[in-house]
């Protein structure tokens, strides 16, 4: 089975519902499942969950605010979470958005200066060589993935992770997130091969093509209010749709279907799968699958049908 992984829902879930959604993951042959983190869900809680709840499956955090804990915090949940999976955790760090860390006061300086510090800071922690830590357990590495929708995120990726967590791209624009990861990779001294291009894909499965589509667009169009994917989606190829929102016009009101079927998988299942393999040939070494509910359907559901359109 070529890789694939998912997430559970970007706006929470019920621990109960966390488990359920790892165990069907596991079931459908996936190879990992993350938690987003948007306050006041905590990512590496979500993981944990996951963790307890599964013996094969790889968990891990999509992705968790580096503002918001200190990094030996992230440091010592990760390790927990690394010694309950027996070696299965990924953690996944990201800056957030500015209007989101506003709301908590946080000062984010230069993202990308912060980013590359926190990093530093918590691989050193995690492999014993931080001066003012003292390891007593010993455990596999814990891979370090950044979220990445710029260059310079990118290049930071390729220079100091295991692997890119980017998010609503096309294919043809991760080609060239792709080619400054090799960037910063090289620069470090590093060999590109080593880190994993992975992709964020939204999926709303139904055979209603029509709802598929008004359900993706509900779910994603307030993305469209954040600094950051704007500027995605300007790369992306779409400005005159980030001309419009900056111009007063709501999201929802000029989020098209060219837009929608760019960045997103929607629509019938053989529809998906077909689109899926264009993100495979742009470079995507693992598509993770964003669950995108079709109308009333609920987050187990929902997951059900991702796992039985994409898993084994």
């Amino acid at each position: 089975m070529p890789r694939i992984a998912t997430t559970s829902p970007v706006w929470g879930a019920s621990v109960a519902e966390l488990r359920e959604l790892a165990r069907i993951a596991e079931g459908a042959g996936f190879e990992a499942i993350y938690s987003p983190e948007v306050p006041p869900w905590n990512g590496l809680s979500n993981a944990q969950v996951f963790a307890e709840a599964t013996s094969k499956i790889k968990v891990g955090t999509w992705i968790a605010n580096i503002y918001t804990r200190m990094p030996v915090v992230a440091a010592g949940s990760a390790l927990t979470i690394q010694e309950i999976t027996g070696g299965r955790m990924v953690l996944g760090l990201g800056v957030s958005h500015k209007p989101v860390n506003d709301r908590f006061g946080i000062d984010m300086g230069d993202p990308i200066d912060k980013m590359r510090e926190y990093v530093k800071a918590v691989q050193a922690i995690m492999d014993g060589s931080a001066p003012q830590i003292t390891m007593k357990r010993s455990l596999p590495k814990v891979p370090v993935y950044i979220a990445g929708l710029t260059k310079g995120a990118a290049s930071l990726a390729g220079e100091v992770a295991d692997g890119i967590f980017p998010y609503l791209s096309t294919p043809e624009y991760l080609t060239v997130l792709k080619g400054y990861v090799t960037e910063g990779a090289l620069k470090a001294g590093r060999d590109p091969a080593e880190v994993d291009i992975t992709l964020g894909i939204p999926a709303v499965v139904s055979d209603d093509l029509e709802l598929a589509r008004s359900s993706g667009k509900k779910g994603l169009s307030n993305y469209l209010r954040l600094p950051f994917y704007q500027r995605m989606v300007r790369n992306n190829g779409f400005g005159d749709v980030v001309d419009a929102i900056q111009g007063g016009a709501n999201p929802a009101d000029v989020f098209s279907d060219e837009l929608l079927d760019a960045i997103a998988l929607v629509g019938p299942a053989d529809r998906c799968r077909e689109r899926l393999e264009a993100y495979r040939e742009a470079g995507v070494d693992l598509p993770i699958i964003i669950p995108g509910p079709a109308g009333k359907q609920g987050t187990v559901e929902t997951m059900e049908v991702i796992a039985k359109t994409f898993g084994a």
